[in-house]
């Protein structure tokens, strides 16, 4: 019950309450593109979108928070409507796996993981941290589970997208989408921490206190 509470907060931090954002405006358009027309689920899906930068106004969220929840999906939309298609909806997606996966390799070739990049924006601890020779490798480890994940997740979703079979599409993206990140970011979690603890570095606390080893290491938080 511990390792299980001490995931859905790691959970929590990466989520927070975006999941509902990103998972009503690709069914909406999705169904209402099914039973009406194109025109129809690229209107329906603007009304929600609109209602929802009104509530997030209302409930004084950031403009930034927003702009990056609704951004995305309107241009998704504005490619499907103008190119009449309706599979274009998924282009967006496919060019961000692809850009995750050549930021992966590239920072892999750097020596910077994009694990570690991604960590340290979140929750702000010291990037030299990260950089340590005790404390990288486990980043990297993760950085190539992600390259190989978002690898074969285009292997599967790009014939699909070619061959514009949007009904095959929807399924495998849900499947692909938010069931299988929460899979692959509790496995990170799980193999990070492992990965810190096997290299016997410092913690973040204890390295912003410039502490000397034996170090107690990472216990939580990767």
């Amino acid at each position: 019950m511990e390792k299980l509470k001490e995931w859905l907060e790691q959970l929590q931090l990466v989520f927070k309450n975006k999941t509902i954002d990103a998972l009503f405006p690709p069914l909406i358009f999705f169904v209402a593109n099914r039973l009406s027309t194109l025109e129809i689920a690229a209107g329906l899906t603007l009304v929600y979108l609109a209602c929802l930068i009104l509530y997030r106004v209302f409930k004084r969220h950031t403009k930034k928070y927003v702009l990056v929840g609704t951004g995305g999906v309107l241009f998704s939309i504005g490619l499907s409507y103008l190119s009449g298609e309706a599979i274009n909806y998924y282009l967006p997606g496919l060019i961000s796996t692809t850009l995750i996966v050549l930021a992966c390799v590239v920072s892999l070739i750097l020596r910077k993981p994009l694990a570690a990049l991604a960590s340290h924006i979140t929750r702000g601890w010291p990037i030299e941290w990260y950089w340590r020779d005790d404390v990288r490798p486990a980043y990297r480890n993760v950085t190539i589970l992600w390259a190989v994940y978002f690898t074969v997740r285009l292997a599967i979703q790009v014939p699909l997208f070619l061959m514009g079979e949007f009904d095959i599409y929807f399924i495998v993206n849900n499947i692909l989408g938010w069931p299988m990140n929460i899979v692959l970011l509790i496995t990170t979690y799980v193999l990070g921490i492992k990965g810190l603890r096997k290299l016997s570095g410092p913690s973040v606390e204890e390295f912003i206190h410039n502490e000397e080893p034996p170090y107690k290491g990472q216990q939580k938080g990767f």
